[in-house]
């Protein structure tokens, strides 16, 4: 049996903090052609369980959603005004992104979900590597978002693409995702990137890498054999030095007082080891914290473009320059205006730090990207 496409719930959430709760998803509204709709759900309403699977918060949503998109039906039971509602109504599964070839990788103990696009005359093939989240990077629902624009971009220009969801994300099986070690994320990682290099291959164009935060952390581990790397919002210090760093810097730019920076700063270790940070377990933390990067990157020969966003707050630009004192070959240094870590566009600094995470695609790091490996691959 393939890999089944996950269900499409239709349902428009609140923030996390609001939708999700002990008992369940409220939700904010509905849009058309969703399950939800089917189900005659409302602003207001309490999903409780999708199938005999609850909903208590994001990961548990995920899971219910990739159970119900191999059946013909499901059951959705919620609360409306302190009254339960059992409905049982036609599967709907998401849509797909256009021009995108869905299949699957088997690594140990799942599958995940590939995402595959090919230029009309290719002249390399970008193998994704994402950062820390665990998020989907299947944006068929969200095609404003700026990986989206990113992958399109590229594809006009003459990239290939390859991307893949993580454990427990998207239509992928295993997870959850945020119980999943780094170990097992850099195995799943290494197996991706032999199934990109057999795409590459079929093409007869060089494979690239392009590592995203945490994934440009992987980039050097497993792309020994890549043409090129590209990074964009990538540190070089210990992990927790990173964080400890990002923490102290964010809340400096926001005016927090000294002593709320100390505490929160202060904090961030203890969280690290409870598993209660940025939604990773301990296991993950303590297992990127041991690893040397800048030995990694000594033993890359490949050309390196570091991508730097005018408004990256999480990782600081000289620590991200230091990939070029450390790559057998240095590495191009590219400085994109606006772009924050999330590579989203904003108009200045305050809004970057209002609007995180919300920021809109911008072509430049796409046309930078593209421009500087079609050079480098001819060189």
């Amino acid at each position: 049996m393939t890999l089944p496409r996950r269900a499409f719930l239709g349902a428009e959430l609140p923030g996390d903090d609001v939708a999700f709760s002990p008992a369940g998803l409220t939700i904010a509204g509905v849009s058309g052609g969703g399950m939800a709709a089917s189900a005659g759900l409302v602003g207001g309403d309490r999903i409780f369980a999708i199938g005999d699977l609850p909903v208590r918060d994001a990961c548990e949503l995920g899971v219910a959603l990739r159970n119900a998109g191999g059946r013909p039906t499901i059951e959705i039971r919620y609360v409306r005004k302190r009254q339960v509602v059992d409905k049982r109504v036609p599967v709907v599964t998401l849509v797909r992104e256009p021009g995108v070839t869905y299949g699957e990788l088997a690594v140990t103990g799942a599958r995940l979900r590939t995402l595959v696009t090919r230029a009309d005359e290719p002249i390399a093939c970008v193998l994704v590597l994402q950062g820390i989240a665990c998020e989907s990077v299947d944006h068929a629902a969200s095609p404003e978002e700026p990986l989206a624009g990113l992958i399109q971009t590229w594809t006009e220009s003459g990239l290939d693409t390859v991307r893949f969801d993580k454990r427990g994300v998207g239509d992928s099986e295993g997870g959850p995702c945020a119980k999943t070690d780094f170990e097992t994320e850099r195995s799943d990682a290494r197996a991706a990137l032999a199934f990109a290099i057999t795409q590459a291959r079929e093409r007869n164009v060089p494979l690239v890498l392009f590592g995203h935060s945490v994934g440009g952390i992987l980039a050097p581990l497993v792309g020994g054999e890549a043409a090129a790397i590209v990074v964009y919002g990538t540190p070089v210090e210990r992990w927790l030095a990173c964080l400890r760093d990002s923490v102290r810097r964010q809340l400096e730019l926001r005016d927090a007082p000294a002593d709320v920076i100390a505490a929160e700063v202060g904090k961030l270790d203890e969280l690290a080891k409870l598993g209660e940070l940025n939604g990773r377990s301990a296991a993950y933390h303590q297992q990127l914290d041991q690893l040397d990067i800048a030995a990694a990157w000594r033993a890359i020969t490949a050309p390196v473009l570091v991508v730097r966003g005018e408004h990256d707050w999480v990782v600081r630009p000289d620590d991200q320059e230091r990939i070029g004192d450390l790559a057998a070959s240095g590495a191009t240094i590219a400085d994109l205006p606006h772009l924050d870590h999330l590579m989203g566009w904003h108009e200045d600094r305050a809004a970057s730090l209002r609007d995180y995470g919300i920021g809109r695609f911008d072509p430049s790091i796409a046309i930078t990207t593209a421009d500087w490996i079609r050079r480098t691959l001819r060189a």
